[in-house]
């Protein structure tokens, strides 16, 4: 467990830390000489289970905010500490401020400087901090002591070890269900060992010869040894300070302040991310900001989407760099100049559309997330309207496999994406409408392809999960494929008798031709309009009567599968096949060769070896003469 510090300069923070754990969390040389905390500064409580508790004292200074929002930016427990002289100053608002902001468990106030005031002060200073407390609608117990004469420090520390005790099952349990992730806020190396960082394990566990992910390098690093709560360890967990040292950091680069370590391989961290906007000031649209999130931040555009009733807001922030954010993260948004902290920002959705931003189904999608209090119930959600990626999910969620999410009954999984059963009756239901709306379009064509379908639907399933369906709706014979065009069952292609007429006539056209044709070559000799010509040799396509080996040039489909075993037997001969050498064998002119073997290369028949402009063999299951046979026997 950890617990930040938080309040203004010289409020005796520092000195509190060391009366409490006996250790002086200001580590720096100018933090002696200044007599103020400049950097984060650590110290360590041992309880009475063997478990240790840790403090993280930050700098109390507004010059060095940023550094405070990195040392509290993972904070569940606080100490707010308030001198009895001063009472509450500016910075003891802000840093409260930012604690609410990052939903904060557990807040104990203390009073520090006893022994410099009276007690009647104490009481002003009492009443003053239990006015501040109900403004932010909180409740916390006050301790009145003296870092310089001890007093009041021992009834403190009983009261942590108290909280520590209750939280540390806790902890224990929900660091199962994460996957490890932790933000770095310092890196050094340490002489006979290498690389160190330290920092705060924001979710899972971790453990000695465990492999992870470096943000800024592909590779996967390794843990050769570490320290949890200051001792060596094995491993460590949720709400623990560690140090690790890596093996396998990229040398040039190396770890740096700001950087991610996860257990997951790591997405392209987002630069656009939607939430919801808890804010303390009003804000404008499209406003200049600064975001801070761990021990990193970047610059921003704040733009509103949408007001609640409630008072938060639906907004969309544009960063300027990359935020490795995941859902539900806290980011803390200040102004552009980093003067005052505007509000925080829950993440809710970490690859937002381009389009539709304000729609209203994007709102309302956006606030039923806002309302989910738990990762089971945000993939509810989720899953009501979108087929969701799963691995997706368990990385924008930092989910182990071992995760249990929702059960058969709720959701339904085809080929890695979820999808409730009531979004799976939809899709079906639209994809049968979309097929019988083409052929009351188009009677003269056979059916359409899946990824025309998907098309069809305007990119809004994926693919994997349209083939899944489209087989389902085969095997309840509510679809039929032929030739991988997808149809209702009782819709079927044929030739009225004059179009049977023609085909005759075209068919013996190509006989006597003994190669192809084009369009207008069939037009002219059948004495018909081109446009008539090209709908009957799309139909006579679908038919499998036909190919067109390119646009407008058409062959008999029996004499292409005999092409493609001239081509095997000559590759199974010789090796390859070159053009000169297929040209010689069908004798169909030069043009004509190049066309087919092109054909056959788009088709996957045939691969062309650039060197010498020969081809092999790349799939010879297609382009089967008995293939063909059953084809036109069914």
């Amino acid at each position: 467990m950890i617990i930040v510090t938080a309040g203004h300069v010289d409020h005796g923070k520092t000195s509190l830390i060391q009366a409490l754990t006996g250790t002086d969390a200001d580590r720096l040389p100018e933090e002696k000489q200044r007599g103020m905390t400049i950097e984060l500064g650590y110290a360590f409580m041992d309880l009475a289970d063997g478990e240790r508790l840790a403090f993280v004292d930050v700098p109390g200074h507004s010059k060095f905010i940023n550094t405070m929002l990195a040392g509290v930016s993972c904070a569940k427990h606080a100490l707010l500490i308030i001198a009895c002289d001063d009472g509450v100053m500016p910075q003891t608002h802000e840093h409260l401020a930012i604690l609410q902001l990052l939903n904060l468990e557990h807040l104990i106030v203390v009073l520090t400087k006893q022994d410099k005031v009276d007690c009647e002060r104490v009481e002003m200073v009492k009443l003053e901090v239990s006015e501040l407390l109900a403004q932010h609608h909180r409740q916390s117990a006050i301790y009145v002591v003296s870092a310089q004469t001890g007093f009041g420090v021992s009834e403190l520390s009983l009261a942590i070890k108290q909280l520590a005790e209750t939280q540390t099952k806790t902890l224990s349990h929900s660091s199962l269900e994460s996957s490890f992730r932790m933000a770095i806020d310092r890196a050094f190396s340490v002489k006979g060992a290498g690389l160190v960082v330290t920092g705060t394990v924001i979710s899972g566990q971790v453990a000695q010869g465990q492999s992870l992910y470096l943000s800024g390098q592909r590779k996967a690093v390794k843990v050769r040894t570490l320290h949890s709560q200051g001792r060596a360890s094995d491993n460590a967990r949720h709400c623990q300070r560690v140090a690790l040292n890596l093996t396998g950091v990229d040398q040039h680069r190396g770890a740096l302040r700001g950087d991610w370590l996860t257990a997951l391989e790591p997405i392209a961290p987002p630069k656009v991310i939607c939430g919801v906007f808890e804010s303390c000031l009003p804000f404008k649209h499209w406003q200049s900001v600064q975001v801070h999130l761990g021990n990193s931040h970047t610059t921003a555009r704040l733009g509103l989407l949408h007001t609640l009733a409630d008072g938060q807001s639906l907004v969309e922030l544009q960063c300027e760099l990359p935020l490795h954010c995941v859902e539900q993260d806290r980011i803390i948004v200040r102004d552009a100049a980093a003067r005052t902290t505007l509000g925080a920002l829950r993440v809710l959705d970490i690859n937002p559309p381009k389009r539709g931003k304000r729609s209203s189904e994007r709102l309302a999608y956006l606030a039923a997330l806002k309302e989910c209090s738990s990762v089971k119930c945000s993939l509810l959600v989720q899953t009501q309207d979108h087929c969701v990626e799963k691995s997706a999910f368990m990385r924008a969620n930092q989910l182990t496999e071992q995760t249990p999410l929702i059960a058969d009954e709720q959701l339904l999984e085809l080929d890695g994406y979820l999808l409730s059963h009531t979004l799976k009756q939809q899709i079906e239901a639209q994809l049968l409408t979309l097929v019988e709306d083409y052929h009351q379009a188009s009677p003269e064509l056979l059916g359409l392809s899946i990824n025309r379908l998907q098309r069809m639907t305007h990119g809004q399933y994926p693919l994997p999960v349209l083939l899944k369906l489209t087989d389902c709706l085969r095997e309840q014979q509510l679809l039929q494929s032929t030739r991988g065009l997808l149809h209702l069952p009782r819709h079927s292609l044929s030739l009225s008798e004059q179009e049977l007429q023609l085909w005759l006539s075209i068919k013996q056209l190509m006989l006597a031709a003994n190669g192809p044709l084009w369009s207008s070559d069939l037009a002219k000799q059948l004495n018909l309009e081109i446009t008539t010509i090209r709908a009957l040799c799309r139909k006579l396509i679908q038919l499998g009567y036909l190919s067109a080996i390119i646009k407008d040039r058409f062959m008999l489909t029996e004499r292409l599968y005999f092409y493609a075993d001239v081509i095997r037997q000559q590759i199974n001969v010789c090796g390859e096949i070159k053009t000169a050498d297929f040209n010689s064998i069908i004798k169909l002119g030069r043009k004509a060769s190049i066309q087919l073997l092109e054909f056959y290369d788009r088709s996957g028949l045939t691969w062309r070896k650039k060197k010498d402009n020969s081809r092999v063999i790349r799939d010879g299951s297609i382009f089967i003469m008995s293939d063909l046979a059953e084809e036109h026997r069914s």
